[in-house]
């Protein structure tokens, strides 16, 4: 027999949560507190805040490399255009405490939007079952959240997670996918997974030959059409599936390989696999299911998770969501019960001031957590201990040195912030690696060994700053310091700038 159970009103949810509401607030305040404990990684984020600058003042969307010595000239389609103007406009608006509010309310909305495609998936399903499921979720995906356009992209997969859950019960919902599809195309490559999801939804509904089954297979040619509309048409598509298959990429960025066993975010990602597939075969041994299609999403998105660490963004939404309606009653069978079964009136559940002061207790600690409370560091313009691979003494020495005319070889990881720091000189390495050429990667191995040629590799750049990291007794280092044409110039436990002789 359904229950109706009496609104309350926001007041009384406010000052008097219940237990259930409870779980629904942590679900989401955890995350945020997360990420505003979190470090703010500057390796993806920087140069984005410097091409949407550029885009902001009216330079356009960047088609060509301006900012190194390595690749200048070359092709840059800048698909994640979209992303960086966001990211630009909010860093001018309120600076780096507005990007850590930002990741933040981003953090929480991948996670709400998580839940409540649990909820729509799994009607009935307890509140602190759903919000255990979407924590779950999150500790998977955690690595993956740091500032950067994916981190919207998977807002937008989120996003579309709920449209597909609640398609049953909300139908017309399925129409706002291509608008979807916009917005995702010209912020991050990810976007030809929205076409996926809706496509295995399509099998789903074709399997079960739910009466929305056309539908859903029309929402997903729409959606795919939709991710041309871009100024790069159908060279997003180019781009996303070459990035993808660049064995550049996928050998100098450590987040491109197969997550490995022996660290934490590869053991939790294996471990939610094993779950996950276990928990759904053992589900749809259930009467009244059709469980290969969902058996086929967790088995592409697993895959695309083992490929390259990047995957792991996207497995543990699709695993709970799907999880949760191999658990809960199916959306026809619930509409089902509302019209068959009589509707009896429960008695208002009623919360208490305790919930209410933990919810409080966890607004003051994320307050507390701003990064506008921190001291200032003036080599970095930001506060301090919120970036990561921003070295301040690094940054403020080499603000001082260069000049415009200077060529500067620098460790790939801190390339985009030097970029963005120190922009007046150019570099030689940074977070882009499809557009750097092989050719320079190569010589970026054998200078940073320090092996034969590595001065020679030098002199033909036209090389005028050298910038190491780590201690003073790495090969480049140790090979510098033994060299009459460069002198140093600056040091500290960071690394070192060094100068050439006769600059």
């Amino acid at each position: 027999m359904n229950e109706v159970v009496a609104v309350r009103t926001a007041r009384e949810r406010l000052l008097r949560p219940t237990l259930r509401e409870l779980w629904t607030f942590l679900a989401i305040a955890l995350p945020v507190l997360a990420a505003l404990l979190a470090t703010m990684p500057s390796v993806d984020l920087a140069y984005q805040l410097r091409a949407g600058a550029e885009i902001l003042v009216g330079q356009g969307i960047p088609s060509q490399d301006t900012w190194t010595f390595t690749a200048a000239g070359l092709p840059w389609l800048d698909q994640q255009w979209g992303a960086q103007v966001v990211l630009a406009a909010i860093y001018a608006a309120s600076g780096w405490t507005g990007l850590a509010i930002l990741r933040a309310a981003l953090v929480g909305l991948v996670s709400g939007l998580i839940l409540a495609a649990i909820r729509a998936r799994a009607l009935g399903m307890h509140p602190r079952t759903a919000a255990l499921l979407s924590l779950a979720a999150f500790v998977v995906m955690a690595p993956a959240l740091a500032l950067r356009p994916q981190l919207l992209g998977m807002a937008l997969f989120a996003l579309t997670l709920l449209i597909l859950a609640a398609r049953r019960t909300q139908p017309r919902i399925m129409w706002l996918l291509p608008a979807v599809a916009v917005a995702w195309a010209n912020v991050h490559g990810s976007f030809f997974l929205g076409p996926v999801l809706v496509g295995l939804a399509w099998l789903e509904d074709a399997a079960g030959r739910a009466p929305g089954a056309r539908r859903t297979f029309l929402a997903a040619l729409a959606m795919a059409g939709a991710t041309f509309v871009t100024p790069f048409g159908v060279g997003v598509w180019r781009y996303a599936l070459g990035l993808a298959m660049n064995r550049q990429v996928t050998a100098q960025i450590s987040e491109w390989q197969p997550p490995s066993f022996s660290d934490v975010p590869g053991l939790l990602f294996w471990s939610s696999v094993v779950l996950a597939i276990l928990g759904s075969v053992w589900l749809a041994r259930r009467p009244g299911r059709t469980a290969w299609p969902a058996l086929l999403g967790l088995i592409a998105f697993a895959g695309l998770g083992a490929i390259t660490g990047r995957g792991i963004a996207w497995w543990p939404g699709v695993a709970v969501v799907t999880l949760a309606g191999l658990a809960g009653r199916p959306a026809a069978a619930a509409s089902s019960d509302a019209v068959d079964r009589p509707v009896r009136p429960t008695p208002i559940r009623r919360g208490n001031r305790v919930n209410a002061g933990i919810g409080l207790a966890l607004v003051l600690t994320g307050l507390a957590l701003l990064p506008a409370w921190r001291p200032l560091d003036p080599a970095l313009g930001a506060p301090s201990g919120l970036l990561g691979q921003a070295p301040s003494g690094i940054t403020g020495a080499l603000r001082s040195i260069a000049t415009s005319s200077d060529r500067v070889w620098n460790p790939q990881v801190w390339g985009s912030w030097l970029e963005f720091a120190v922009p007046i000189p150019l570099y030689a390495f940074d977070a882009r690696i499809e557009v750097i050429p092989s050719d320079a990667w190569a010589q970026h191995g054998l200078v940073e060994r320090a092996q034969a040629g590595w001065s020679d590799v030098l002199d033909a750049a036209g090389v005028t700053i050298v910038v190491t990291d780590g201690s003073p007794a790495t090969p480049l280092a140790e090979a510098l310091a033994g060299s009459q044409h460069w002198r140093p110039a600056h040091a500290d436990n960071d690394g070192g700038i060094w100068v050439r002789s006769e600059r």
